[in-house]
């Protein structure tokens, strides 16, 4: 029986154009070959299985071969080659690092290093995991790196570079190697598997790519696990059951149902996804990724961001044209909360499955067709549309900071629609689709002396007929004052406490302003001042009414001792108190 080899080592890279995904690495060092302006010493550092000791094994291949070809591959035929491909040239050393990083092996390492090569003109030394040498290990070794004998090449390879001392770095020469891509990976896997007469389905290759996460060596090992598994066919039900992967399908069936806000069809599709023994935090994981790619699959400048097999592009294209962009970018900010949470919940599944059911709702509440029956309300891009009845002309308002409103009475029964202002309510709101029921705005219309300066109450409510508690009324007014001026308002705080509400009938009140500076501030706030008065006084009918006091006849005292006439009028008693006190007002 033959000795079984893992691809891993039976396809690795002889020649630099052999090595897979790293071709900025493979290119500076062919050409410093053929300048010859080869470093004495090279860092290579990167991720675990892209690499970096191949490559270091072909450089001290390549520069000791005697017949060395303009195409920089060697020979395999003179002394050094030979002795490297039988496991014992006596001028490529290598190092484990791991096992040997005391001072007395960098001391033997150094005393290597004083002898002249007996064969070829280079002598290599491979150090792997460098990162691994004590302190006092890489002292001793900074002298030898920094000036060696002409003849003597360091080449070090590290996974954490972070831990290299900053004197070995600037001694080196340094090349970071990056991830694999997946489609690199995926071609690698299908020329083995060809090779080994393997029948393998794209996809399923493909899953086993994005299992690897950018390690060849992994991918390699994994794909020997399930050749062993399936025999000479592989196929992406093999694949996502022996490495537990959830089938895309789920996810396009779980999107599906989102988009048509069907929480029961949600529910029971991810019940029977923990039946088959799959991990709620992998699906959360996985959900995310779909969207994503989904959410690149909207646009053609990032369709090169989609990182699935040819099959599925297709298919996300058709779902991505469905499903509407603000559920995407909402739903991947709501299942990133999600992944965040699930270790530390007590009740994973629950988070879960909560987490999607406001997924539905997040694209119920934008979708106008499946609100309740009320005044039928559409939204397309920035225009509203308000309908009470088919009769009833629609209102439209242009987009976010727009003011002026000009309402259309209806030819048949001279109603006139309610207005719907934008300004700073609507500016809260996410462009694209927005609910009117959660966002009311004022009108921006001019107000007039002594009379009402908004005549919407900003909600589809009806009248209240309930009596308003004015001492109730007064505390939950200075409530709100004060929460906005903890918020940094300070002028809307001022404009609050400059007068008090009174009382003006059954569910009614009303709110005296006396420039138009205040006028702005209430009309603006008033949706959510009336939305905070409803909710402390527990009558969802409240109106509020805003209105502009008529200017007095009376100039208005500017100076200090204007001022204290005016009270003094009101109060006789000061002039007493200046005349004591002997006060002067200048």
């Amino acid at each position: 029986m033959d000795q079984f080899v893992v691809s891993a080592r039976k396809y690795r890279p002889a020649t630099f154009d052999t090595v897979v995904g790293q071709e900025a690495v493979t290119s500076t060092l062919m050409n410093a070959i053929r300048s010859k302006h080869l470093a004495s010493a090279f860092l290579f550092t990167g991720p675990r299985g892209v690499g970096k000791t191949t490559c270091a094994r072909i450089l001290a291949r390549t520069i000791n071969c005697e017949n060395l070809g303009e195409d920089l591959v060697a020979c395999g035929q003179c002394a050094p080659c030979k002795t490297f491909d039988e496991g014992h040239s006596l001028n490529i050393f290598e190092l484990d690092a791991a096992s040997n990083n005391s001072v007395e092996d960098i001391r033997n390492l150094i005393l290597q290093v004083s002898i002249a090569p007996q064969v070829g003109t280079k002598k290599v030394y491979i150090i792997d995991e460098v990162h691994m040498l004590s302190s006092a290990a890489f002292n001793a070794f900074l002298k030898t790196l920094e000036e060696p004998p002409s003849y003597a090449i360091f080449i070090l390879a590290t996974t954490e570079k972070h831990k290299i001392l900053p004197t070995i770095l600037s001694r080196c020469q340094v090349f970071d190697f990056r991830r694999i891509m997946i489609s690199d990976i995926s071609r690698h896997l299908a020329n083995i598997a060809l090779k080994e007469g393997i029948e393998a389905e794209a996809q399923a290759l493909h899953v086993i790519a994005q299992k690897a996460d950018g390690g060849l060596r992994d991918a390699l090992s994994i794909f020997d696990q399930l050749v062993s598994f399936s025999g000479n066919r592989l196929t992406y039900q093999d694949v996502v059951k022996n490495l537990n992967v959830l089938d895309h399908e789920h996810y396009f069936r779980i999107t599906d149902s989102i988009i048509q806000g069907d929480i029961p069809a949600v529910l029971v599709e991810y019940n029977t996804i923990l039946q088959q023994g799959f991990d709620g935090h992998l699906f959360v994981a996985g959900l995310g990724r779909h969207f994503r790619d989904l959410l690149v699959s909207q646009d053609p400048r990032t369709l090169p961001l989609l990182e699935v097999g040819e099959d599925l592009t297709t298919r996300y294209g058709d779902q991505a044209q469905r499903v509407d962009r603000e559920l995407l970018v909402r739903g991947l900010d709501r299942l990133a909360q999600c992944d965040s949470q699930y270790k530390a919940s007590k009740e994973p599944r629950l988070l879960v499955e909560l987490a999607l059911v406001q997924l539905c709702r997040i694209n119920t509440a934008a979708d106008p067709s499946a609100q309740k029956k009320s005044p039928d309300v559409s939204v397309v891009g920035q225009t509203v549309h308000r309908t009470t009845d088919p009769a009833r002309s629609a209102t439209q308002v242009p987009s976010a900071g727009t003011a002026h409103i000009s309402p259309q009475p209806s030819s048949q029964t001279g109603h006139v629609p309610e207005p719907v202002a934008s300004g700073y309510a609507s500016k809260r709101r996410l462009t694209g689709q927005v609910s009117i029921k959660s966002t009311v705005a004022a009108v921006a219309v001019e107000a007039t002396p002594g009379a009402p300066l908004e005549t919407d109450s900003g909600t589809d409510m009806p009248a209240s007929a309930k009596e308003v508690n004015p001492a109730l009324l007064l505390k939950a007014w200075r409530d709100y004052a004060l929460k906005q001026k903890s918020n940094g308002r300070d002028s809307l705080h001022a404009t609050l406490m400059a007068r008090e509400p009174s009382v003006s009938g059954p569910g009614r009140i009303s709110f005296p302003i006396v420039n138009a500076v205040q006028g702005n501030y209430m009309r603006q706030e008033k949706p959510e001042l009336l939305g905070f008065l409803r909710r402390a006084m527990g009558d969802p009918g409240l109106d509020l009414e805003v209105i502009t006091e008529a200017p007095s006849d009376q100039a208005r005292p500017v100076t200090p001792l204007a001022k204290f006439k005016a009270m003094a009028e009101k109060n006789p008693a000061l002039l007493v108190l200046r005349e004591e006190l002997d006060l002067d007002l200048g």
